[in-house]
């Protein structure tokens, strides 16, 4: 039989052949530990051999690679290993695109239901270098958003929404959340972390590799959007026991990060999932598939860290803080109604009314995307202790960095999201397979986590934006009219299987 012609323009390679870029990789990660730079090139070397023969087995490398900060630091300006893959990716994409002809270049990469707001975004990225307090932080911003927000996308895109090409996509996206929650696990119960993430008298709030609490919960909250939707709504392998384990890990992963705003966010994802998931295929689908793994799960993991909580397994004396896991829930609600009796959330308040004075004092063009940590080192508010990183808020951080215009991009862009997500659920309802459905829902849930979460966070990073980026090409991909056509040998048939936009890309 014929191989299938590949999303690169090439045939589908055999499995056979992925073990030596494989075994390449796999001596580039112990290298790393051993001589970094020769780590460096061995990663590199392989994982451009692996994009040249399979695009879902590139991706799934750059997912479980996105969450470490693992690189090289040029001129106080670090670049992680994941910007080279997602480089190299951008580069075999752009050469197809070329060779190819099949669609214009804008259509490839820009082609997306959501590229009004993204332009207007970019655009106003690029104009705050005018103002931009720190350009070289605002040039390295610029680069990331695009390589987050353009150029994963139309990669993720060019994967047709298959059930075996997304099998190593979600494959590796439910693995390394699974190997965070436990690493995150291991922090909480023995106390590994600093002392300002001390939570529970002997425990501290997890963040496994990502340096902060609420990154790590933010991310596994985006994670269990797509794990709660595929166990509840996806083909019956959906519902094998690692999906469990998975689903079971990721819940108690986003309880020990102790974040407010994952916590919040993942029950808003939950509720609208429920709620759309209703409204389309009708009160049935609120069945024990759905609500055992969406919400009975996370009340058990609640139950499990809480009782955890009441351990000293680090043998610990008693700890500054003594906030139960009970008495941080409570403190989700009172925070908002006092918020001047918390200090995260006076905190808080103090770095939003700093932003709000970057706009007012710039609300053109902004102080330069990513400028705002400048900004609130040069022009520090009374009761600030520390220059924040970001606004701890999206619109405050993009209304200060990009000026009055940044917010107005922020809503219409996040709007832009939801309306589509639902609209093509909505308009496909009745044809979409389980596992489209499924993902469709879990990509919709991924979205709502990230906008509730990002009313007091920032959730645009290396790894913790992976959740939504999958999320964003699966509604584009659902989004399409373009069928996908694969030859057979002796016949030029389109293949029937693989109606839902996107090419061919078998690994």
């Amino acid at each position: 039989m014929k191989s299938v012609e590949g999303v690169w323009g090439m045939r589908k390679p055999n499995f056979s052949r992925l073990i030596w870029p494989g075994l390449v990789l796999a001596a580039g990660v112990i290298l790393a530990y051993v001589v970094p730079p020769l780590g460096i090139v061995a990663l590199s070397v392989g994982f451009a051999w692996l994009t040249t023969l399979s695009l879902p087995g590139a991706l799934a490398v750059y997912i479980i690679a996105a969450p470490f900060p693992f690189g090289l630091t040029f001129h106080h300006h670090h670049l992680n290993l994941s910007d080279v893959m997602a480089i190299m990716m951008a580069i075999r994409l752009a050469v197809s695109s070329w060779r190819e002809h099949r669609e214009s270049l804008w259509q490839r990469w820009m082609g997306s239901p959501f590229w009004r707001p993204m332009v207007l975004l970019l655009v106003l990225s690029v104009l705050s270098l005018a103002s931009a307090l720190a350009p070289g932080a605002t040039v390295i911003k610029i680069f990331e958003y695009v390589e987050f927000f353009v150029v994963l996308v139309a990669i993720t895109h060019e994967i047709s929404l298959s059930e075996d090409n997304w099998k190593l996509i979600m494959g590796a996206l439910f693995t390394i959340a699974a190997l965070l929650a436990i690493y995150g696990l291991y922090q909480f119960l023995f106390q590994i972390g600093p002392a300002a993430n001390i939570v529970d008298v002997h425990h501290v709030r997890a963040d496994a590799v990502f340096g902060q609490p609420n990154p790590f919960g933010g991310f596994e909250s985006m994670v269990f959007a797509f794990v709660a939707a595929l166990i509840g709504y996806g083909p019956k392998w959906a519902r094998s026991w690692w999906a469990w384990g998975v689903a079971a890990l990721v819940a108690l992963s986003v309880i020990a990060s102790f974040s407010r705003g994952a916590w919040v966010a993942s029950v808003a994802a939950i509720g609208f999932m429920g709620v759309v998931a209703w409204a389309l295929r009708g009160r049935e689908m609120i069945n024990r598939h759905f609500v055992i793994p969406g919400i009975l799960v996370p009340i058990i993991s609640f139950g499990a860290i809480y009782l955890l909580g009441k351990t000293n397994l680090s043998h610990s004396v008693a700890a500054p803080s003594r906030q139960t896991t009970g008495g941080r829930l409570s403190s989700t609600v009172t925070a908002v109604l006092h918020p001047r009796g918390h200090f995260d959330m006076l905190h808080r308040l103090y770095i939003w009314k700093d932003a709000l004075n970057a706009m007012r004092q710039h609300p053109m063009l902004g102080v330069g995307l990513g400028g705002f940590h400048r900004y609130s080192m040069l022009h520090p508010v009374a009761g600030l202790v520390l220059a924040s990183p970001t606004a701890q808020n999206l619109y405050l951080e993009w209304g200060a960095d990009l000026g009055v215009l940044g917010i107005v991009a922020a809503l219409w862009l996040e709007w832009s999201w939801i309306r589509h997500s639902i609209g093509v659920l909505k308009a496909r309802s009745e044809t979409l397979t389980p596992f489209q459905f499924a993902m469709g829902l879990g990509a919709f849930g991924a979205i709502v986590s990230f906008v509730v979460h990002d009313w007091v966070d920032l959730m645009i990073d290396h790894g913790v934006i992976v959740p939504l980026v999958l999320g964003l090409a699966v509604v584009w991909l659902l989004k399409g009219e373009r069928q996908v056509r694969s030859t057979t040998m002796g016949a030029g048939k389109s293949d029937g299987s693989q109606r839902v936009k996107g090419v061919a890309s078998k690994t």
